[in-house]
């Protein structure tokens, strides 16, 4: 019988963008990831002991390819039978495409949204320990996963039900916000948690955005960090679309930025982590407790 919650965390991230290395070197510079090149022209991209954490590929099309869910071998087997058994279409991956992950299996699929999910088990740990090229720059993640992703679901009701039914998401926090302009919808947000202890490690947002993620969010170890790299973000001329704010429902201090090919970034301190054993999800109408004034570009 699976886990209560079999995802562990948020793996890995695919982007796809027409210059991975131009991704990658903004990568270094800016956030304090670690980039090798691979041999199929993608470029990876490390912040702890994973071989891997962003898996930026070259593609014609710019924008977010797909989320990788890791899961103990166990769990994986009942995941994949339990898509099978709900007609979930799922692929297999190949031994190359193993290979690319530093996974031993992965299959994937397709979210109500169309959002690509990969599930993978037994992730091989990198040969070295991480070292950021910038000073002082250490990420929390490790053993609690990447960070989380938001991502676009139209189909919101059915792509929350498919997240949570079928992989074993579960609720963190239900946040409804006024309409962001006349005629608009209200916008709804689904916080959801998987075993790792941060509040959420998938989003799901009630609309469609053109990159195809809300937002990715990487977590640092110190405020000192993350207002480093905000003058680095400002110094390089990346546009930022929220302020620094801290969040209401994971305490994270945060502020947020838009990558080379439109890849919105979260860049955080401070997230409360839980203990999934007691918690009772909350509904939020209040994203923030201070700052975070929203500045799309056009």
């Amino acid at each position: 019988m699976t886990s209560q919650l079999p995802i562990l965390s948020l793996g890995y991230v695919r982007i796809g963008v027409r210059e991975p290395q131009a991704w990658a070197d903004f990568g270094e510079a800016i956030l304090g990831l670690r980039a090798s090149p691979a041999t199929d022209g993608s470029v990876q991209l490390r912040m702890d002991s994973a071989p891997a954490r962003f898996i930026v590929e070259p593609t014609e099309e710019e924008g977010f390819i797909a989320a990788g869910w890791e899961c103990e071998r166990d769990d994986f087997e009942v995941l994949a039978g339990r898509l099978e058994r709900a007609d979930v279409e799922l692929t297999e991956g190949t031994s190359d495409a193993c290979e690319r992950r530093s996974v031993h299996r992965f299959v994937s699929g397709t979210d109500p949204s169309g959002n690509c999910f990969e599930l993978f088990h037994d992730r091989h740990a990198a040969t070295n320990a991480f070292e950021s090229p910038i000073d002082g720059v250490q990420f929390v993640a490790d053993k609690i996963g990447l960070g989380h992703a938001v991502l676009p679901a139209p189909e919101h009701a059915a792509t929350s039900t498919f997240y949570q039914d079928l992989l074993g998401f579960a609720m963190s926090d239900a946040l409804t916000l006024p309409p962001p302009a006349e005629g608009a919808p209200e916008m709804i947000v689904h916080f959801l948690h998987a075993r790792s202890p941060r509040h959420h490690s998938l989003g799901l947002f009630n609309a469609p955005v053109p990159s195809g993620v809300v937002h990715l969010m990487v977590e640092m170890t110190s405020l000192d960090a993350v207002g480093c790299c905000l003058d680095r973000v400002n110094a390089a001329g990346h546009p930022l679309t929220a302020t620094l704010g801290r969040h209401l429902n994971d305490g994270m201090v945060s502020f947020y930025f838009l990558a080379p090919g439109g890849i919105p970034i979260e860049v955080g301190y401070d997230g409360e982590q839980f203990d999934w054993s007691n918690f009772e999800p909350t509904v939020s109408t209040v994203g923030d407790i201070w700052g975070h004034a929203y500045q799309f570009p056009e």
